[in-house]
């Protein structure tokens, strides 16, 4: 399996923290996928990416079978230890380890910027059963500096080791024209749904950490950007933390 190595390395050794910090997704954005898709308790799906199952637990219950496929085999044993029910592989986007027309539906949550779009979008489109759904979801954070007073700091601090890892191998929406261009699916879908994540500073400190960016910096480094975040969320006890998950998605033709 090739995977891009700052993500190989960067996921797999921060595993708890992805778990603890990351944001899971609204649970009306996955039911309504779930009906305009058709799903049903017949249905097959396919969490593509799933890394610890954030997704996947929406997943679960909505249809009658989930495959969770990741690279890292930390994620995977993460996620088989909170979900010992789902079928979990190893493999990646451009090589699914999974049969041609298999699976009635495809979700990719926080991770298909990581992909080789136009061999990941092929794959997809073979192992998704006639007319099956795709669907893409990414959290972005919406936060403010009226409610988060130290933003602006903590973006100052952050920003510099973000751009130093250069970009993602799917940045920006390029990826759009690449699934036009495979002539596989149908017009794509867009909306947007708000979701508030009330965490705590600990929990800001595992997010962060979980970020790719940053847990790929010397440990020395790491501990030193975490500290300083922590620094400047400063005494409080609870944070609310206000997300707008922007949700993609499309058919099989």
């Amino acid at each position: 399996m090739t995977v891009d190595p700052r993500a190989a390395t960067g996921f797999a050794s921060a595993v708890d923290a992805y778990e603890r910090g990351r944001p899971s997704y609204p649970p009306v954005a996955i039911t309504n996928l779930a009906r305009e898709f058709g799903l049903t308790p017949a249905s097959t799906v396919l969490d593509l990416a799933a890394g610890t199952g954030k997704l996947t637990r929406r997943l679960v219950g909505l249809v009658g079978s989930v495959i969770a496929v990741d690279p890292s085999e930390a994620m995977r044993a993460e996620l088989h230890d909170r979900l010992p029910a789902v079928d979990a592989r190893p493999g990646t986007a451009e090589a699914i380890p999974v049969a041609d027309g298999s699976v009635d539906a495809v979700f990719v949550g926080e991770a298909f910027h990581w992909f080789r779009t136009t061999e990941a979008l092929h794959e997809i489109a073979r192992v998704l059963s006639p007319g099956g759904g795709l669907a893409l979801l990414w959290n972005r954070a919406h936060w403010s500096e009226k409610e988060l007073p130290w933003l602006t700091a903590f973006g100052e601090l952050l920003d510099p080791y973000r751009k130093a890892a250069g970009p993602f191998p799917a940045e920006g929406d390029d990826w759009k024209s690449a699934l036009q261009a495979t002539g596989a699916f149908a017009p794509l879908s867009s909306a947007e749904v708000d979701h508030v994540l009330t965490t705590t500073p600990d929990d800001l400190v595992a997010l962060v950490s979980s970020w790719s960016w940053i847990a790929n910096l010397p440990d020395g480094d790491r501990a030193d950007v975490l500290g300083r975040v922590r620094e400047l969320v400063g005494p409080q006890q609870r944070l609310t933390l206000r997300y707008r998950t922007d949700i993609h998605w499309t058919r099989l033709v």
